[in-house]
């Protein structure tokens, strides 16, 4: 089965190029986080952000504050970090001060970039990741297209497998079926269908795989498109936290200045280090 190292073709000469000044904010002390941290310092000069609960860690520069999801995207903004990982501390309250302090506006364009392995190396991005998003059609055509911009531009061609709730032959059955759960399945299979059209007219490779993610892998899609966000997040959720793959690069994208994200559920933080410093460096 063909492995893909997308990993490497991001990063790919970016990594020789200065050592950035990266915040990390982290909500408590943990070991296993800390010693990730540790090896990731050839990559970047690496800031704590957190509370009091912090101060006794050792190795790291630290900045100590009642609130470091607004303290951690202010320093950002300030310029005094070259760009952020978000960490252990909370998503939402970090990305609405984020939000705040750069205007909606500059926000508006943002589109998550998640890059997984699962247990046999097999990597693909994963276009929608967070419980709330991709639940509209134009969403994830929006988000879709962000990551086929980016991955053409580092010499990747996409190739799409677009997941549903249900089979071709179980929706031509109960299409008329508009509402209860039937409906909602139907609709994520009409999504996909439409999704399907609109890529082909652009030339991009693209299969709406219904069920079978498992097949779309399988056959190399290096672009996965779940039904929604929260099918995404449990898709991330089971390959990377419970199945034995890893997390290597879940940012969100099209800011005005370089924010990794992630789960709070990961411990090993090296890859996002590692593709910070390169995406920082690209900027160059």
């Amino acid at each position: 089965m063909k492995k893909n190292n997308l990993f490497q073709k991001v990063v790919k000469s970016k990594l020789k190029l200065g050592k950035p000044k990266v915040g990390f904010g982290l909500a408590r002390p943990d070991k296993e986080i800390l010693n990730s941290l540790r090896k990731s310092k050839k990559y970047a000069d690496i800031i704590l952000v957190g509370s009091k609960s912090i101060e006794k860690v050792v190795g790291f520069k630290k900045i100590i504050t009642k609130n470091p999801e607004k303290l951690l995207p202010e320093l950002l903004v300030k310029g005094e970090f070259n760009g952020i990982v978000r960490g252990t501390i909370d998503d939402f309250k970090t990305f609405e001060a984020y939000q705040k302090l750069v205007g909606k506006n500059k926000t508006k364009k943002m589109i998550e970039l998640a890059l997984l392995e699962d247990a046999f190396g097999r990597q693909f991005f994963l276009s929608e990741g967070s419980n709330p998003l991709g639940w509209k059609l134009e969403e994830k055509i929006k988000n879709c297209e962000g990551i086929i911009k980016f991955i053409k531009k580092i010499g990747i061609k996409p190739k799409i497998g677009v997941i549903t709730g249900v089979r071709h032959n179980t929706y031509k059955k109960r299409k008329s079926i508009k509402t209860g759960v039937i409906g909602i399945l139907n609709k994520t299979y009409e999504d996909a269908e439409d999704i399907v059209k609109y890529f082909r007219k652009k030339k991009v490779a693209i299969k709406n795989y219904t069920i079978e993610l498992d097949t779309a892998i399988k056959d190399n899609c290096n672009v996965i498109i779940p039904p929604n966000g929260m099918v995404g997040n449990q898709i991330f959720r089971a390959l990377c936290l419970v199945g034995g793959g890893k997390t290597l690069i879940v940012s969100r994208a099209n800011l005005p200045h370089p924010y990794e994200d992630n789960s709070r559920s990961e411990k090993d933080f090296e890859s996002h280090v590692k593709w910070l410093k390169a995406w920082i460096n690209g900027m160059k």
